[in-house]
């Protein structure tokens, strides 16, 4: 639709009617806005993903090896702040301060959200995901999987300069860490 257009326009730093470099657009973008777009192609291209789980990657995640947090509501924080001498309640209330400041949110979520994000009335998810990138300088791949721990999609939010590469799992609402290659 064009609200996900202009939404995915947002995630890559743009704004409307500013200049863009096609090469700097993520390659899902890029594809819709070439000349000689097809939607079959397309859609044959990512199938994969929605197609028989069997083909796809089985993401296996258990302790000692990912960090899995009791909490769903407040798991993505304690998977960020996994290693940060800082509480999950205090570093909720840092990170949708910093999202509030963020150009790059603006019409994405307002103070409600934010109050709800923070005080676990809602789970946080990519917003969040992509303002922690942008706060720690930190590359964040998140892996989704399904119930089966089939991999369903696969996006790493990069930072300039990045000074820490963090895996994320996502199943539903619960988020997991990769402790492997995390610098604690």
């Amino acid at each position: 639709t064009a609200e996900d257009v202009k939404k995915a326009f947002t995630l890559c730093e743009l704004v409307a009617k500013e200049e863009f470099e096609m090469d700097k657009l993520h390659a899902p973008l890029k594809d819709i806005l070439r000349t000689d777009f097809n939607i079959n192609t397309w859609h044959a291209a990512y199938q994969h993903l929605i197609s028989d789980g069997a083909t796809r990657e089985l993401v296996r995640f258990s302790a000692p090896d990912w960090y899995i947090p009791v909490d769903e509501r407040r798991s993505l924080f304690c998977c960020l702040v996994h290693g940060l001498d800082i509480s999950v309640y205090e570093y909720a209330m840092t990170l949708t301060n910093y999202m509030a400041t963020l150009g790059d949110l603006d019409g994405l979520l307002d103070d409600k959200n934010l109050a709800d994000v923070r005080e676990g009335r809602a789970i946080p998810a990519e917003l969040e995901i992509y303002a922690a990138s942008k706060m720690h300088g930190w590359n964040i791949t998140l892996k989704a999987v399904d119930d089966g721990s089939r991999l369903t999609s696969c996006f790493t939010y990069h930072a300039e300069n990045a000074t820490k590469d963090v895996i994320l799992v996502r199943g539903g609402g619960y988020f997991a860490v990769k402790v492997d290659g995390y610098v604690l």
